[in-house]
């Protein structure tokens, strides 16, 4: 009797750690969920950018959890990058679609930037992308020197967006006098209305939203490219060409870095080593995925993916950038 009781005990122990041996091998994410935050409204490419992860990223990840989207727009991203920041998980069950600009914002002085971009973990990018300032066709303006003389006006999301930051860096290095109307809540807002006419121009617009909306403004003349920040686009200027200073030049490099921090997946701070490490691989193993690029090209969304050290890296060059730099465009991001 006392020799079957030890061995039921015995028999018992070994089950219970076989048991627990199966759940610690078990993928962290089998039958959890992953939430994308999109920090702008539907719609945009930001939007598009997100659910297309969402439709695809399931299937390279060990465990094969759901994955949703959420959009929280606000500030150009702001309030998008503050919940990641301080109030999502930190098990990697939470990532965020959100502009590059806010990288800089801390950097900016802007007190509602209380975080530390480099304690992102940046998982990847779906491609770099230029940047350019232009206006409709119908506007009188052919060239930014045509913008000092005149006054253009131009839409922005608010704070932690490039469609502030450029305009009034242009204003402030070129001379121009771009009248900004911010408070619009994504690109694809500020996009009708210069459609619309209610405003004149778009600073800060990715060339990979103006091909996504499947025209070919960039070629038939619907706009007039007045500078880009890379040397993709024949015939526009570059921006940093324009500036007449060194350190206007240098300022403009550092708002140029925002190409490779385009289209970017975020985790959150403080989420483990090992997961991320699983995030930024079944990242690019999504973006190698024929269903995806297959998925992308119907949406014209360019594919070219950026690995996420590769971000990460940017992110710490920024927080890098010399003192006389930060404290020009600190000077350019108040608007005094």
């Amino acid at each position: 009797m006392q020799l079957a009781r030890h061995l039921a005990i015995a028999s018992a122990m070994a089950m219970t750690a076989s048991v627990a041996a199966k759940a610690e091998s078990a993928p962290f994410y089998q039958g959890k969920q992953i939430t994308i935050v999109a920090g702008f409204t539907t719609g945009g490419t930001y939007d598009a950018t997100a659910r297309l992860y969402a439709r695809h990223l399931s299937k390279h990840l060990p465990g094969n959890p759901g994955v949703v989207v959420r959009n929280l727009p606000g500030s150009g991203g702001l309030i998008a990058t503050l919940n990641l920041y301080n109030a999502a998980p930190k098990d990697g069950t939470a990532l965020a679609v959100v502009g590059g600009g806010v990288v800089i914002e801390p950097l900016l002085g802007n007190a509602q930037a209380t975080y530390d971009a480099r304690r992102f973990n940046w998982i990847g990018g779906r491609s770099k992308d230029n940047m350019v300032c232009a206006t409709w066709n119908r506007v009188p303006v052919r060239s930014m020197a045509d913008v000092v003389k005149r006054e253009t006006v131009v839409g922005a999301t608010g704070p932690g967006s490039r469609t502030l930051t450029h305009p009034r860096a242009f204003n402030e290095l070129l001379g121009t006098r771009f009248k900004i109307v911010s408070g619009y809540p994504g690109g694809s807002e500020i996009t009708l209305a210069v459609e619309r006419g209610e405003l004149e121009g778009y600073c800060g617009w990715t060339v990979g939203s103006i091909i996504s909306r499947g025209s070919n403004w960039l070629h038939d003349g619907t706009l007039t490219l007045l500078a880009q920040f890379t040397r993709d686009l024949p015939n526009v200027p570059v921006a940093r060409d324009l500036a007449p200073t060194e350190e206007g030049k240098r300022v403009l490099d550092f708002l140029a870095a925002d190409v490779v921090l385009a289209w970017p997946l975020v985790a959150p701070p403080d989420v483990p080593a090992e997961r991320v490490a699983a995030l930024r691989s079944g990242f690019l193993a999504m973006m190698k995925d024929p269903e995806l690029r297959a998925d992308a090209a119907k949406l014209k969304l360019e594919i070219d993916p950026v690995p996420g050290p590769e971000m990460q890296e940017v992110v710490e060059q920024l927080y890098r950038a010399p003192p006389d730099v930060i404290r020009l465009i600190k000077k350019i991001n108040s608007g005094q």
